[in-house]
């Protein structure tokens, strides 16, 4: 019985954290179907683990990026790519070891990922995004930016555009 309130518990504050999320979850966000490759597993993948971090900012204010991309409710599984915390950091966990992408990660948030437009952010008439990897301007397709270990990714929809901060905070990731 415990266990059942536990569950219950938990799928309610999933629930509740997804409505308070600044960022709706699209109808099309997988439920648990492979995506471009990606299986959604029982559990995380242990033969590959790294972590990033993802910064959107939307005319020079931060954009919460949700808790639980990639750990659908319904499917009860863990994608290969994932969040567990809406503070930006990604996590890889691989029953492969293989290069993993950005276009990926969004493909598994259900959400798109162009030189216009990074879910929520969109960029102003005649302007494009500006993508930044580990402080560097990237100006090739953002959807193979690699998600290599501790990669620090930037997206920002301006005005106004600024260099973004690097983020230092890996503690023991």
């Amino acid at each position: 019985m415990q266990r059942i309130l536990r569950s219950l518990a938990a799928i309610a504050a999933c629930a509740l954290a997804a409505l308070a999320s600044p960022v709706a979850a699209p109808a099309d966000m997988p439920n648990g179907e492979t995506v471009q490759g990606i299986h959604c597993d029982r559990a995380e993948g242990v033969a590959f683990h790294i972590h990033q971090h993802l910064t959107l900012l939307d005319r020079g204010k931060p954009v919460t990026i949700p808790a639980d991309i990639g750990r659908p409710l319904l499917g009860q599984c863990f994608y290969w790519l994932h969040t567990h915390t809406p503070d930006g950091l990604i996590h890889v966990e691989s029953p492969t070891i293989r290069t993993f992408t950005l276009g990926e990660f969004f493909a598994v948030w259900g959400q798109p990922l162009s030189a216009k437009r990074a879910g929520p952010l969109r960029a102003g008439g005649g302007t494009s995004l500006r993508f930044y990897v580990g402080g560097s301007l990237y100006t090739g397709d953002p959807r193979k930016i690699e998600l290599a270990q501790h990669s620090d990714i930037v997206i920002e929809a301006g005005p106004p555009f600024s260099k973004p901060a690097p983020f230092t905070d890996w503690g023991e990731l």
